[in-house]
């Protein structure tokens, strides 16, 4: 009976638990915007086309708890590899950061990325309009790691004292009160330098206008 209820337990933990990381996913902590917004792409030459895919290596660390608004940021290009154009090779996108918020005890963290322009290889900066392919670099993945421990310990606690009790679910009811009383326990966000950012031009990048 007891191997029962601890597999069940164990079932039910490790659904619930990709039940909230997939919910954090849907709820990244970090938007962004772009200086190049609005601004006139007619006329002058087309550097990089919309559409365009970017990578760019992180050259500096930033986060919530370690960074301020206006900090400033740089994405150099990792590989001419995975850039086909080569307007791309040796290019640097550059941007500062905006409303950075640390985390609280219920308070969950943020910030912005303001993409300001792009360095091209031949010196020439441009402002730019991208969009951020994914925000798995921004995520507070430790917040995860977390909420399985707090999870999983409070299931043993209940356990334990459904045992002693005689109640059934115990290990079910203390494995939700770890997971609440995780959500409540915030999570900076820590993006390390060299870490690999992918972007995509929405708008395409002019020069000699």
């Amino acid at each position: 009976m007891t191997i029962k209820t601890n597999r069940t337990s164990i079932i039910v933990i490790a659904a619930a638990t990709a039940v909230a990381i997939a919910a954090c996913a849907k709820n990244a902590p970090v938007t962004t915007q772009s200086s190049g917004t609005g601004a006139a792409n007619t006329g002058g030459t087309v550097a990089v086309a919309a559409g365009t895919d970017y990578y760019g290596k992180l050259q500096a660390p930033i986060g919530s708890k370690t960074s301020h608004d206006g900090d400033t940021f740089a994405l150099a290009e990792t590989d001419t590899f995975l850039h086909k154009d080569p307007a791309l090779h040796g290019a640097v996108v550059e941007g500062h950061l905006a409303n950075v918020n640390a985390a609280g005890p219920a308070h969950s963290p943020s910030m912005t990325l303001v993409f300001d322009d792009i360095k091209l290889p031949d010196g020439t900066k441009s402002p730019v309009v991208v969009q951020l392919v994914s925000v798995n670099a921004f995520e507070p993945r430790t917040h995860h790691l977390r909420t399985i421990g707090m999870m999983i310990a409070g299931a043993m606690a209940g356990h334990a004292v459904a045992a002693k009790t005689g109640h059934s679910h115990g290990g079910l009811v203390g494995a939700a009160a770890g997971y609440v009383l995780s959500q409540e326990l915030k999570t900076d966000i820590s993006v390390p330098a060299g870490s690999v950012i992918e972007l995509k031009f929405t708008s395409p990048v002019t020069t000699g206008g």
